[in-house]
């Protein structure tokens, strides 16, 4: 029974996340320099996530970015760069059953980026700060649903809770660099993404 659970949560999470990329990418079209872009910080997002997954545990310079990516790009960039984080960064950290559910929720960090940014377009690094932070704690328990439903047993609502209680001090790491990161980065990289953001926007004018 494990087994077929732990089959059946990876292929939800790689389902989940095939869905998404698809739904998005039939929206529009992305210019060569945009995918250029989104492919520098997607390989940034990832290098750094491997280079200090290890060293300094879960305080990683490298989810804040894919919030701000996001917020500056729009969802479907942030998610495709959140998405892309932990499947390159995985190759060097190990490839397993839950790097469907990583991508699923550094997408989803992307992702709530561009939410944000709709729903408050003048947003200051102070509320982005803190989305970060709060991601530090949305990202475990997304992540403590996929190990819940794989290696716990009985799927219960109290199994739930002390699984994700287990990985509370972890995720209070995470969030605590989310917020350290994004407080002192997070206003400079904003500029520098806006910066090539406007760079990139066509703009056509009719009867010319």
């Amino acid at each position: 029974m494990a087994v077929s659970w732990g089959l059946w949560s990876t292929l939800l999470g790689f389902l989940a996340v095939c869905l998404l990329m698809v739904g998005w990418g039939r929206r529009g079209s992305m210019t060569s320099k945009q995918l250029s872009l989104l492919a520098v910080l997607a390989a940034f997002c990832a290098a750094g996530r491997a280079v200090t997954g290890v060293g300094l545990l879960f305080l990683q310079p490298t989810m804040f970015l894919v919030e701000i990516t996001g917020f500056v790009f729009g969802a479907r960039a942030g998610f495709f760069v959140g998405a892309a984080t932990p499947l390159v960064s995985n190759f060097f950290m190990g490839q397993g059953p839950w790097t469907p559910w990583q991508m699923l929720s550094w997408g989803l960090v992307g992702a709530s980026g561009g939410l944000l940014k709709v729903l408050f377009p003048r947003a200051g690094n102070g509320l982005l700060t803190v989305a970060c932070f709060c991601w530090g704690y949305l990202y475990g328990a997304l992540m403590d649903l996929w190990h819940w439903s794989v290696f716990v047993r009985p799927l219960t609502l109290k199994t739930y809770f002390l699984t994700w209680l287990a990985g509370f001090g972890f995720d209070s790491l995470r969030a605590l660099g989310n917020l350290l990161f994004c407080a002192a980065l997070g206003q400079q990289t904003k500029k520098i993404l806006e910066y090539f953001h406007r760079k990139m926007v066509v703009e056509y004018v009719e009867g010319l």
